[in-house]
């Protein structure tokens, strides 16, 4: 993966009379700015000197702060600069640098003068995966006439890229767009002053292997003030965009999604992940003429429909009827499939409902093989949100918060312990012998991985004491505390286990 701001750092100032030696260099020269008294350097991609030894190539320098940089031209990474350890450059963290040289270069494009001819640039449908290439744009001329352009130009109400100004007068703005675009607010400052505006793409006025932009060529235009909020597509694309309307208006749309788990005891004997399936559920919707007609629920494994179609236009009746035939389908669930059905989320709204919710909602319930049934930690929360850290003094959005209880069992109490993700159960056994009273502790320990609950092996682990027996509902909590500070998948193996166990019983 390239990083990013390898990217970014991918065109410096290089002087020109440094620079003959590099073939590549003459077709790859698109402006000039003299930064330094009797030097002309050229703003150029570092990517022309990869033929050149280290030795031979040209000193560089960095668009954005003028230090000198250092050519990476390597055959792992992409070709790219890098400042002196601790510059306290912008571009040395990767902020703007495209941006920055983008503006730079077209100001100085720019300063020689117009007109200038704009070519639109197509706006794709979204989601859209074609890889066709659109039909040519109209380029039309721009109606502007400046004499001067001044760079990060302060207005009575905000900063702009750059303006273009006729006889001390700003006569239009140009905003480049590297990582956020003109928005509804900035579009209404310009119209307040009555100043046109283009926005044009960075990656459009110095491409990645293109040559640069120069006023011989059309400038591609995102945005026109003259069109905004409207876009321009090319006939193919706005033949899509208005059928993609069309569906919005008149088509079936998912809603609402939630996850289900069903657990079932008879589904495997040994491995946990055979016993519990996650199936999604989702409230599918059909509109006419962009209002609800008829809202049903389906599962995404199998398409089955769950329940009736409910008609109607009003939404929060639909969604309460759709929500109480979930609750009679998981009912219906648990006694002809003699299933544990759980659901660790509520309905959210599809566009919310992240693509892998199956691991931010994980399970909740582990299988108990002594009872033959799933448990879960008493008091968990019924909706176990997405498994991120708590915040301080917040219980776990899956487990809850640390507890220790007793639970009554046909071969005696069991006592349990639960500390982040980690479970222990412990089950103590009496006898007395010719050396004495004697206490046996079976310990079975349990992990939750971010997805399920998994069995630690080696369990359960035995220690045997000699009376008077350890506290074990006070030790307990701690050795799962300790335990839950170790990484889950260190604990798996049973080996860090085992030993705070015997740790516990030699009295450290």
């Amino acid at each position: 993966m390239v990083d990013r701001n390898e990217v970014r750092l991918a065109w410096a100032y290089v002087a020109a009379d440094e620079a003959g030696s590099a073939a590549s260099f003459v077709a790859a020269v698109d402006g000039a700015r003299r930064f330094m008294e009797g030097t002309l350097h050229l703003l150029v991609p570092v990517a022309a000197y990869r033929a050149l030894p280290p030795r031979r190539r040209p000193r560089s320098f960095c668009p954005v702060c003028l230090e000198r940089v250092w050519m990476k031209l390597g055959t792992r990474n992409r070709a790219h600069y890098a400042h002196l350890a601790g510059s306290q450059c912008a571009a040395a963290r990767g902020e703007g640098a495209l941006h920055h040289a983008a503006k730079i270069h077209l100001a100085e494009q720019l300063g020689r003068g117009g007109p200038i001819i704009v070519r639109p640039l197509c706006h794709r449908v979204p989601q859209e995966r074609s890889t066709e290439r659109c039909a040519a744009a109209p380029e039309t001329p721009w109606p502007v006439r400046w004499d001067e352009v001044r760079v990060e130009h302060s207005l009575p109400s905000l900063r702009a890229d750059l303006v273009l100004m006729r006889d001390g007068i700003v006569v239009a703005a140009v905003e480049v767009y590297a990582s956020s675009a003109v928005d509804d607010v900035r579009a209404a400052k310009y119209r307040g002053l009555g100043i046109p505006w283009i926005e044009v793409p960075a990656r459009g006025v110095i491409p990645e292997h293109e040559v640069a932009w120069t006023p011989d060529v059309p400038l591609p235009v995102l945005g026109d003030s003259r069109l905004y909020p409207e876009v321009w597509r090319c006939p193919r694309h706005e033949g899509l965009y208005r059928g993609l309307l069309e569906y919005e208006r008149n088509g079936v749309h998912r809603v609402a999604r939630r996850v289900v788990h069903i657990y079932r005891a008879n589904a495997g004997r040994s491995a946990a992940e055979t016993r519990c399936r996650a199936v999604g559920v989702s409230i599918l919707e059909r509109r006419e003429e962009g209002v609800p007609a008829e809202s049903w629920m389906e599962r995404d494994d199998s398409g089955a429909r769950i329940g009736f179609p409910v008609r109607g236009r009003d939404r929060a009746e639909a969604r309460r009827i759709l929500h109480t035939q979930f609750a009679e389908w998981a009912r219906w669930v648990r006694e002809t499939q003699c299933a544990t059905v759980d659901s660790p989320m509520r309905w959210l709204e599809a566009a919310d409902v992240p693509a892998r919710s199956e691991r931010l909602y994980p399970q909740r319930l582990r299988w108990d093989a002594h009872a033959g049934t799933f448990r879960g930690v008493p008091d968990l929360p019924p909706l176990a949100w997405p498994a991120l850290p708590p915040l301080p003094g917040e219980p776990h959005p899956v487990l809850g918060r640390p507890r220790c209880w007793t639970e009554r069992h046909r071969r005696g109490p069991v006592l349990h312990a639960v500390d982040g993700p980690v479970w222990l159960a412990l089950v103590q056994h009496a006898w007395t012998d010719p050396e004495g009273a004697a206490t046996r502790a079976d310990l079975a320990a349990f992990v939750h991985d971010g997805r399920r609950w998994r069995t630690v092996e080696g369990a359960p682990f035995t220690a045997t004491v000699r009376a008077p027996g350890l506290p074990w509902s006070d030790i307990l909590p701690a050795l799962a505390r300790t335990l839950a500070a170790h990484d889950p998948e260190t604990l798996l193996d049973g080996a860090g286990v085992r030993e705070a166990l015997a740790r516990v019983v030699a009295g450290e």
